[in-house]
């Protein structure tokens, strides 16, 4: 029997990647973004079919929490998701209240929809960040959310472990997509040395899923230094390296 997979954020970068090594898994895949002419291409490349939504308003959620109702799914991806670059008071509020809806209430809703109906042996994926563990200064909403979205996926894991299905956290650290230029920054903020290609955090979440561990999985074994690191030092002294990466 054919499996089914959902991917959010499909259209580009992280999402797209992971569409595509699911698809090459064998699974039919349900692409969902707002872009309609970007999914239209993704499915020339891997066949499936897509949904249209605006994740970040209820009418988007609510179109895509119908279909993961309505039909089977094995594998759901939450991995729409965008930042808002700049200080606090300097980004109008309803830029970063879209992004929380985006980022969490999308994410919750969806999660409930599939988890509710899910069998033994479904998964779902959540996409963090490496700033789930690292305030980051004129990121701060964003890093928010990815903490909420780590410490959901966390509790969620464990709740939902003993009936087989499976929950796991996704973060990946800078990737190489146009996540910084969308939410308002420049490429050149990001720190040199430190950056991943999509091609490898989509590779390492199907790698990990496939093995069904633990609920957080980081992306490389730089992300993963770095995030052991923010354990170990006071959240001050992160704050004040993270804001000098963005201005150095």
């Amino acid at each position: 029997m054919t499996k089914r997979a959902l991917v959010t954020g499909a259209s580009e970068g992280i999402g797209y990647h992971i569409a595509k090594r699911l698809a090459a898994s064998g699974y039919t895949v349900t692409a969902v973004a707002r872009n309609s002419a970007k999914l239209e291409a993704l499915k020339g490349e891997i066949g499936g079919d897509s949904i249209v939504a605006d994740l970040s308003t209820e009418e988007g959620q609510k179109s895509v929490c119908d279909r993961v109702t309505a039909e089977r799914y094995e594998v759901v991806v939450n991995n729409a998701g965008v930042g808002t670059s700049g200080g606090f008071v300097d980004v109008p509020v309803e830029r970063q209240l879209a992004m929380m809806h985006l980022n969490c209430d999308a994410l919750v809703r969806i999660s409930h929809a599939f988890v509710s109906g899910a069998h033994s042996g479904d998964a779902l994926v959540n996409v963090s960040s490496t700033l789930a563990y690292a305030p980051m200064p004129y990121l701060g909403l964003y890093s928010a959310t990815k903490a909420f979205v780590t410490a959901f996926t966390e509790t969620l894991w464990f709740e939902q472990k003993d009936r087989g299905v499976h929950v796991m956290c996704l973060h990946p650290g800078i990737t190489t997509t146009a996540f910084q230029t969308n939410a308002g920054g420049k490429t050149e903020d990001l720190p040199k040395g430190l950056s991943q290609t999509p091609e490898e955090v989509a590779d390492c979440c199907i790698r990990e899923l496939d093995k069904r561990r633990g609920p957080n999985v980081i992306s490389g074994p730089k992300n993963a230094a770095f995030a052991a690191f923010t354990r170990l030092v006071p959240r001050t002294l992160v704050m004040n390296m993270m804001s000098r990466s963005m201005k150095s």
